[in-house]
C-alpha cells in the first residue's frame, strides 16, 4: 500500500508539475509573406523569359517560458515554403531551443551561427539590395557575397554571453556543414566542410545621440576528405553609425585560401568589401549600398577577379505590417575560366528591378 501510495503520489506529483510547466508556456503565432515581380536582364540568360514572379511564405511557432528559479526556455520553429527549384511542399527553415539566464543563452538545433548572429554590415531596407534576392533571378555574388563564410542553418550549439557594457560575445560548432534536421547520414561522408567554428563579439552603444556598432567575427573549418577544399580561417570586421533617422555602414571579409593547390585553381581566396546608407522618415525608407568582391562565382563557373554591385531600395509602410517595397540593381562581374596558365576572360553585366510586397503578422 505505502509503494502504491508514493507512486500515486509521484504520479500525481509529476503532472502536476508538468501542468504548471505547460501553463508558464507562451506559445505565440507570427510570420510574413513576401511577393517579388521582376524584370532583369544579364549577359548569361539566353532563351529564358526577362520577367519572374517569387513568393516567400513563413510561419514562425515560438514557445517560451520561464521557470520559478528564473531559467528562461523555449523554442522556435521557422516553416516555409521550398526554396528556388526545389520543388513543392512546406519544410523547417529553421528550428531550435533555447535555455537562457543572466549568465547567458545556449541554443541547439538549425539556425545561424555566431559569425552571423553577432557580424555588423551595411544598413540595408526592404529587399535588402546587396544582401537581398536580387541574385535569384539574374548574376551572382563570388560564394560568400557580402558576408563571412558561415554555415547558414545546418544543425549546431551556440552560447551567446550576456550584454555587459554595451558588448556581447558568442560561439558556434557545427559537426558538418549543410547538414540540418535528420540528414546526417546521407551528408556526413559527403560534406564540403566538418568541425566548424563560429566566433564573434560586437559591441552597440550611443553617444550624444549617435549609435555606434561594431563586430569582429571568425570563422575556421575543417575539410572533409576528397572534398575539394582545404581547411580555412575566415574574419570579418563591420561598423555601423546611426544619428537621427540616418544609418551608415560597411564592413571588410577576408575569407583565405578554401581551393586545395592541387585543383589547379586560378586562385584560392575571396576578399569582399561594402558600404551603404540609409534614410527612414515616416512611413518610407530609403536605403543605397556597393559591393566589391572577388573570389569564386557560382553563376559563372569561374574566379571572379572584379564583381561590382550597386544597388538603391525603398519602401512605404502601406498599412501596419504590410510594406510595399522595390529596388534596381546593377553588378558587373568580370572573371577567369580554367585553370592556371589556361584561363580564359569573361564577363556578366547585368540588373534586376524589383517591385514587392511583404506582409508581416
Amino acid at each position: 500500500m505505502r509503494k502504491l501510495l508514493l507512486t500515486t503520489t509521484s504520479a500525481a506529483a509529476l503532472c502536476a508539475l508538468t501542468a504548471q510547466v505547460q501553463a508558464q508556456m507562451t506559445v505565440t503565432l507570427g510570420g510574413y509573406t513576401e511577393f517579388f515581380a521582376a524584370t532583369y536582364d544579364d549577359d548569361l540568360g539566353s532563351n529564358r523569359t526577362s520577367r519572374e514572379f517569387q513568393l516567400e511564405a513563413e510561419i514562425v511557432v515560438k514557445a517560451d517560458g520561464k521557470a520559478n528559479n528564473g531559467l528562461l526556455y523555449g523554442a522556435k520553429v521557422e516553416l516555409q515554403n521550398s526554396t528556388p527549384n526545389a520543388g513543392t511542399g512546406v519544410g523547417t527553415d529553421e528550428a531550435s531551443v533555447y535555455l537562457g539566464g543572466g549568465w547567458g543563452r545556449l541554443e541547439l538545433g538549425d539556425f545561424d551561427g555566431a559569425a552571423d548572429t553577432l557580424k555588423i554590415y551595411a544598413p540595408v531596407v526592404g529587399v535588402e539590395q546587396i544582401d537581398g534576392d536580387y541574385p535569384d533571378f539574374a548574376g551572382g555574388q563570388p560564394n560568400f557575397g557580402m558576408h563571412i563564410p558561415n554555415t547558414g542553418d545546418s544543425t549546431k550549439i551556440m552560447y551567446l554571453t550576456p550584454r555587459i557594457a554595451g558588448f556581447q560575445g558568442g560561439a558556434s560548432y557545427t559537426p558538418e556543414a549543410g547538414d540540418e534536421a535528420q540528414r546526417v547520414v546521407t551528408l556526413k561522408t559527403a560534406s564540403t566542410y566538418k568541425d566548424v567554428g563560429e566566433f564573434g563579439v560586437n559591441y552597440t552603444g550611443e553617444f550624444s545621440g549617435v549609435g555606434v556598432s561594431l563586430g569582429a567575427t571568425l570563422t575556421t573549418a575543417e575539410s572533409n576528405a576528397s572534398s575539394g577544399v582545404e581547411d580555412f580561417t575566415a574574419w570579418n570586421l563591420g561598423a555601423q553609425i546611426t544619428f537621427g533617422d540616418f544609418a551608415l555602414g560597411g564592413g571588410y571579409v577576408d575569407a583565405n585560401d578554401f581551393l586545395l593547390p592541387t585543383t589547379g585553381a586560378i586562385d584560392d581566396d575571396q576578399t569582399a568589401w561594402h558600404v551603404g546608407g540609409s534614410f527612414t522618415t515616416g512611413p518610407i525608407a530609403i536605403a543605397a549600398t556597393y559591393l566589391a568582391a572577388e573570389g569564386y562565382s557560382g553563376a559563372n563557373g569561374g574566379y571572379s577577379t572584379d564583381y561590382q554591385a550597386y544597388s538603391l531600395g525603398a519602401t512605404y509602410a502601406l498599412a501596419p505590417g504590410m510594406v510595399v517595397e522595390t529596388e534596381i540593381t546593377f553588378f558587373e562581374d568580370d572573371f577567369l575560366t580554367g585553370t592556371r596558365g589556361a584561363t580564359t576572360k569573361g564577363s556578366n553585366d547585368g540588373y534586376v528591378f524589383v517591385l514587392g510586397t511583404r506582409l508581416d503578422f
